[in-house]
């Protein structure tokens, strides 16, 4: 099993970081997400619970394209809890496919800085575990080990483009027209509500990392 751990502040309050969650695609720095789709939503004790369905590429080595049926994307199902009253975000997220050769879990908590209301910490950890024998499951973790490293830092910049789009004062535009951001075709579109209606099935509670 390989760890990940990080945290990062964005310059921004938490009503803003809030906000512009719901916001964070499309944008340049996530050209590997293809499409999501909100699969539940529901508000339980003043709390807003959200499962999305991600559907993202996947770029493989040749050894575990060996375990694969050779697909270039993949499905990322994230839970997200939001507490207004505790100005709080907590985002659980895992694979749903490809299951058999590597499993990622990784749990983002957005909190105001308790120093400085005007901030948000995001403290981002992540557990990369693989069943696969003979040596390959380290092959394989530290590869994923190494390309998430990339996409976590990848999200960061992600997210703080959206949020300079939104509300930095020397850019009042309401994040359209964004340079390098990929459209959806509405076939794409369809086909993503479709696999998340199939997924919707076998998607189970994430259990929550400490």
């Amino acid at each position: 099993m390989k760890f990940y751990s990080e945290s990062s502040v964005f310059n921004f309050n938490w009503d803003q970081v809030a906000i512009s969650f719901w916001q964070r695609y499309p944008n340049p720095f996530a050209k590997h997400v293809l499409s999501e789709d909100v699969v539940a939503r529901k508000v339980v004790d003043k709390e807003l619970h959200t499962t999305r369905l991600l559907r993202k590429t996947n770029k493989m080595t040749n050894l575990v394209k060996r375990f694969s049926r050779g697909e270039n994307f993949t499905y990322i199902v994230e839970e997200s809890i939001v507490d207004p009253i505790r100005k709080l975000i907590t985002t659980y997220t895992r694979n749903i496919a490809m299951q058999n050769i590597v499993s990622v879990e990784e749990k983002v908590v957005y909190k105001q800085d308790p120093q400085n209301n005007n901030l948000v910490v995001c403290e981002r950890k992540a557990w990369i575990s693989s069943p696969l024998r003979f040596g390959a499951s380290d092959i394989v973790c530290s590869f994923v080990h190494q390309r998430f490293k990339k996409n976590a830092t990848k999200a960061t910049s992600g997210f703080l483009y959206v949020l300079e789009h939104m509300f930095s004062p020397n850019n009042q535009s309401q994040f359209t027209n964004i340079p390098g951001q990929m459209y959806m075709s509405k076939e794409m579109m369809t086909e993503g509500a479709r696999k998340a209606t199939e997924y919707a099935m076998k998607i189970k509670p994430l259990i929550p990392k400490s």
